[in-house]
């Protein structure tokens, strides 16, 4: 049937403990790949465009090659995959680090009273830069038919590489573009180059509380959604965890607060950009921001249910609109 929507980021490996002692090791995960599971939930005309490193496990592509997600966007590269290992605290709280070998020689010991030199801690951030640079892809790698899409979610990259999907998609005004962004430290100064291009692009911004606080620290919802829809996007979504999703519709000039789905947590690990997928759908499907929301609730909440994100791929469309409806009584005012 084609590709409708594709979506662009990385692939991951994720070793997660728990702070009960539970432990799940090389789970397939990457933002890229959770976003594209949650749109799968809604659609079966949804692509992914990653980077495959040697060592990210061939059983994983194949279950992905099994569903409807078409994997002709993944690209092979003799490199690691990206992966980390993910520590929850009792307090909730997420830690993250790198397992990618050239970042491990360098990360500071816990242990050590010495602080970083400057020089060490120059080669620390040049290694992670790097890694993330190699894991994911370029518009220009992407194949000609995978440009014939309605939409497309560019899930959190380093800046350089977002700002080359934005300038390429200047082209292409007839494409739905949503971008959630990796933390960009920013100090409220909205009018910096980068973002400005960046929102220039951009239908729908899609940040997390985190990466929100990152570009105005202490924001107001109100404030920072005004702020960036009035640089380009025509919704501004904050995710917020537990606590749903707080949605500006800049058309109607209105304020949402989305609350979430009663599901059974298990992994937290790609509820966001699990929500980024099915957001993108609901919003072809209905062109409702508001609608679509509960789309992207209704996927995180199928994916926080399991370890990675492939288990969601056995979801049914049945299943989501049924969680969709009892979504629509929790959130009542976005009955239909």
């Amino acid at each position: 049937m084609g590709t409708k929507h594709l979506c662009v980021g990385s692939l991951a490996l994720n070793d997660t403990v728990y702070a009960d002692g539970r432990t799940s090791m090389a789970d397939p995960g990457g933002n890229a790949l959770y976003a594209a599971v949650g749109a799968n939930i809604w659609s079966n005309q949804v692509g992914i465009a990653a980077v495959v490193g040697y060592d990210w496990p061939p059983e994983y592509t194949a279950r992905l090659e099994q569903s409807a997600i078409d994997t002709s966007g993944l690209i092979q590269k003799d490199e690691e995959t990206l992966r980390a290992w993910t520590i929850y605290e009792l307090s909730g709280y997420r830690r993250y680090f790198s397992r990618n070998t050239e970042v491990v020689l360098l990360t500071p010991s816990p242990f050590s009273s010495t602080p970083l030199t400057a020089e060490e801690s120059a080669a620390y951030s040049a290694a992670a830069r790097r890694v993330h640079l190699r894991n994911s892809p370029l518009p220009q790698e992407l194949a000609p038919p995978l440009w014939n899409v309605a939409s497309i979610h560019l899930s959190p990259m380093r800046l350089e590489t977002t700002l080359a999907w934005i300038e390429a998609l200047q082209e292409r005004p007839d494409i739905f573009v949503s971008v959630d962004i990796l933390p960009y430290y920013l100090n409220g100064n909205f009018d910096d180059p980068d973002l400005l291009k960046l929102l220039s692009r951009a239908d729908a911004f899609m940040p997390s509380e985190a990466e929100a606080e990152s570009l105005m620290p202490a924001y107001e919802v109100d404030v920072f959604c005004r702020q960036i829809a009035r640089r380009g996007p025509k919704i501004v979504v904050i995710k917020q965890g537990d606590h749903g999703a707080a949605l500006y519709d800049r058309e109607r000039d209105a304020f949402y607060q989305i609350l979430p789905y009663p599901a059974q947590v298990d992994d937290l690990t790609g509820a966001g950009d699990s929500f980024c997928g099915g957001f993108a759908i609901g919003y072809l499907e209905t062109g409702d921001p508001a609608q679509a929301a509960l789309y992207g609730t209704v996927s995180a909440s199928f994916i926080i249910e399991g370890f990675g994100g492939l288990h969601a791929l056995q979801i049914s469309r049945t299943q989501a609109e049924q969680r969709l409806a009892k979504l629509r009584e929790i959130n009542n005012f976005l009955r239909q």
